[in-house]
């Protein structure tokens, strides 16, 4: 698996299987007890149309910050306060690492 590989499994994986899997099971009646995820419909289901497309626009967003946060830190382009060394991410001996967060940035739809 080369790093663009990586990089667009990853996407399809949370933009398209998750981001998908939750704003499709958002509209459907509320099952189940978990208090969180029952506010969270609640919520989606006081929301206008308009309202309902902003709030899947910013979990959009938040999901970008947060997946090219992650490719940053595996990239080394920026480190946790306690780590020491660097990341490297291989697979089958072949370093993918370096340019995952440049190959993800470079591939987000706006």
């Amino acid at each position: 698996m080369t790093a663009e590989e990586f990089v667009s499994n990853v996407k399809d994986e949370v933009f398209k299987e998750t981001f998908e899997y939750y704003f499709k099971t958002l509209p459907n009646s509320i099952v189940g007890t978990d208090k969180n995820w029952k506010a969270s419909k609640e919520l989606y289901h006081s929301l206008n149309e308009e309202q309902k497309q902003q709030m899947q626009t910013f979990t959009k967003m938040v999901m970008q910050d947060v997946v090219s946060m992650i490719f940053g830190k595996l990239d080394n382009i920026s480190s946790f306060a306690n780590q020491k060394g660097d990341f490297e991410l291989t697979i089958n001996g072949n370093v993918i690492s370096g340019d995952l967060q440049e190959l993800f940035l470079m591939g987000i739809d706006s």
